[in-house]
């Protein structure tokens, strides 16, 4: 009996039947989604990349998620793999084991094709994966770091004073083309008399000045409980800067040692000076 068969049974077994759960669901063959899936950077690109095959859970998981979704419509992933856990647990060790070999013939399979697709590539399909690899990277980061800040309760940035403007606006509802509605905006905004605009401007500054002293003082907080690399980082300065600063005293020193050098030659020529009167 297959790892397929075996599935069906066990589902049979927590369902009632296999067979009058399955009539009806024409996709349940198609290629299932576990988890919430997002596009590689190959496909991204429109390359098509071979996929590493399943792991012998996430394959009992893929057979037997038709069955729990006819069961349960509304399930959460959570909840699913949940209790795929668990009944995978107490699958018999004969269908692991001949699950386990089909896993590793499929593997085996899976490094050929991957060494004749890595040998098609060009120097710059090469060269866009790892570019845009860089690039899904970075904004994985900024994500992570965005999530982080708002958990932590970092202060929001102060708008502007052509947003504020925009906002206190009372047809905002009314527009129906986003961009068409933002060119007349920015036109009324140009528009717009000098002591209305210093009102805008006034309430953004009152809003920075608040934003940074609250950015302060989280900072604070953030160094007190050991997250100082959420703390921005202060600008060095350069070793030019450095270099000329440390130029400026010895300038100062040297036009003294001159200075004095050129005083003590002067004594000395007096002192050497024959007296006239003799």
């Amino acid at each position: 009996m297959n790892s397929l068969s075996n599935a069906f049974r066990i589902s049979s077994c927590v369902f009632g039947g296999y067979k009058n759960i399955l009539p009806g669901r024409s996709t349940w063959l198609r290629p299932i989604q576990i988890c919430s899936y997002k596009k590689t950077a190959e496909e991204r690109l429109g390359i098509e990349k071979p996929k590493r095959p399943l792991t012998p859970f996430f394959k009992f998981m893929a057979q037997m998620r038709p069955a729990l979704l006819a069961k349960n419509p509304s399930i959460s992933s959570k909840e699913a793999i949940s209790w795929t856990s668990k009944h995978w647990q107490q699958l018999d060790i004969e269908t692991k084991t001949q699950m386990t070999k089909e896993y590793e013939k499929d593997l085996e399979d899976y490094k050929k094709i991957k060494e004749l697709y890595q040998s098609s590539l060009t120097e710059q399909q090469k060269e866009d994966i790892k570019k845009l690899k860089e690039e899904m990277a970075a904004a994985k980061e900024k994500r992570k770091l965005k999530a982080e800040y708002k958990e932590l309760g970092r202060p929001k940035k102060s708008m502007s004073s052509y947003i504020l403007y925009m906002m206190s606006r009372k047809d905002t509802s009314q527009a129906n083309d986003f961009k068409s509605y933002q060119e007349k905006v920015k036109a009324d905004w140009l528009q717009l008399p000098e002591n209305e605009r210093k009102k805008y401007e006034k309430q953004a500054q009152e809003q920075m000045n608040k934003y940074k002293k609250d950015l302060e003082g989280w900072e604070m907080k953030m160094i007190s409980i050991g997250r100082s690399d959420l703390v921005r980082q202060k600008p060095t300065p350069k070793k030019s800067d450095k270099v000329s600063s440390m130029e400026k005293p010895n300038s100062i020193t040297n036009s003294k040692t001159e200075q004095c050098q050129s005083t003590g030659a002067k004594n000395n020529y007096k002192q050497t000076e024959p007296n006239s009167n003799l």
